[in-house]
């Protein structure tokens, strides 16, 4: 029946709407057309009625059931329990109604410390399908009222996790150190700290957030029916990148000195650069990273070394371990000697001789020291050759024989005057 009555009213205000434009051309036979009207709304609250019918039943969800007007002094010592509710709607309707769509609390005022069973007043918030609550189940609940209490309790922010690499933290700054924890005496009690989460897991920048508080009992268990003043608090960590990195080259410390006659032609190191963290003073103002020294006293080949790099305190190279391969290339001095030789003569002619005694010349060689040093004057051939000169005197250049390994740089003087005489 209240189905109907909401159908009808729906009903009449479309027709007043409907009869309007029609009303001048059926003010001649306006009996007819009442009856017509009467009919036709007849027809569609029946069709509609059977399409949709509403029924009473009872919701099968939980209502919550909050208190109200609660005194100042006292508070809820446990939980209120739900209800749920004998409805009347239309069974389209039903099916999508949700805890939401209702209200339902217990009215507090004036009371004392106690245990109390107190009617539920239970409202609807919305009027979906003609939707009336006939009743809710129970219609009465049990609500025990403790004396308020309360004490300050201090605040323990759990920070999580650590910054990403070459960043550090600050310890948290809390808007509030301490809260006010209140409610009924039992539970405050119980409460042993209040704390919140912070996350900074690979974190970059700084935190600055509000976070909500929880109270917890010395088991790190959440207790609940208290009230938290304040609940959420500020919260800031500084994050600061405290390392930072790039690529410098690796330069070789080659220490003490090859072999007499070799020198150092060349140095290498595999790699030749590598990635180094450390604070931004050192970063900004290093452009390479020394080896260990390589040792080559004496050496006579090249050296081949694998060494650590040395690392300032605070720098670390990525990558993995500080390994870097030297090669000290070593070879031989090229040097410049200086041999005074005597003069020979070859190919004089029969019945001539030489007047006076041949000079010595000044023959320069360059080589690797090792074989100069090996050299003397004997070793070299200065020779002038006399074949078909016949007595006067001549103008003759100083052949010198080449020796293995070095290079003739030098003869001095070039050419020589001799006098040749018939004998």
């Amino acid at each position: 029946m209240q189905g109907i009555v909401r159908i009808f009213q729906e009903t009449i205000q479309f027709f007043v709407a409907l009869a309007r434009p029609v009303v001048n051309s059926l003010s001649d036979n306006r009996g007819l057309a009442g009856l017509s009207v009467v009919l036709a709304f007849g027809l569609w609250i029946f069709v509609t009625d059977t399409e949709n019918p509403t029924q009473t039943r009872l919701l099968p969800i939980d209502i919550p059931v909050q208190p109200i007007n609660v005194p100042d002094d006292v508070a809820i010592a446990s939980s209120i329990a739900p209800v749920r509710l004998r409805i009347t709607v239309a069974d389209d309707v039903f099916d999508s109604l949700t805890a939401g769509d209702f209200e339902a609390d217990v009215d507090l005022d004036g009371l004392t410390v106690g245990s109390y069973e107190l009617p539920v007043n239970v409202r609807a918030l919305t009027g979906r399908g003609g939707l009336r609550i006939d009743e809710p189940l129970p219609d009465m609940v049990s609500v025990d009222i403790a004396q308020l209490t309360g004490k300050t309790v201090p605040v323990e922010i759990d920070v999580t996790g650590s910054p990403a690499p070459g960043f550090t933290m600050n310890p948290a700054v809390l808007d509030a150190d301490s809260v006010l924890v209140t409610g009924p005496q039992e539970e405050v009690d119980s409460v042993s700290q209040v704390t919140a989460t912070i996350d900074v897991t690979a974190r970059t920048t700084s935190v600055d957030q509000a976070v909500r508080l929880t109270p917890r009992n010395d088991r790190g268990f959440l207790v609940q029916r208290v009230t938290l003043e304040p609940s959420v608090i500020g919260v800031t960590i500084e994050i600061e990148q405290e390392r930072f990195s790039r690529s410098v080259v690796v330069s070789a410390i080659v220490s003490g000195e090859p072999a007499i006659g070799y020198n150092v032609v060349a140095v290498s190191v595999d790699p030749a650069t590598v990635t180094v963290r450390g604070t931004e003073p050192f970063i900004t103002g290093t452009d390479s990273i020394d080896t260990q020294p390589v040792g080559i006293s004496g050496a006579d080949e090249t050296v081949v070394r694998s060494v650590s790099l040395d690392i300032p305190s605070g720098v670390e190279v990525t990558g993995g371990v500080p390994i870097v391969t030297v090669t000290v290339t070593i070879g031989p001095a090229t040097s410049e000697f200086s041999f005074t030789v005597p003069i020979t003569a070859a190919n004089l002619g029969p019945n001539l001789s030489i007047v006076g005694a041949l000079p010595s010349v000044t023959v320069k060689l360059i080589g690797p020291f090792p074989i100069l040093s090996q050299v003397s004057p004997a070793d070299i051939s200065a020779i002038v050759n006399l074949t078909g000169l016949g007595a006067g005197t001549h103008s003759i250049k100083v052949d010198v024989a080449q020796l293995a390994g070095v290079t003739i740089s030098g003869v001095t003087p070039r050419e020589i005057e001799i006098v040749l005489e018939s004998q």
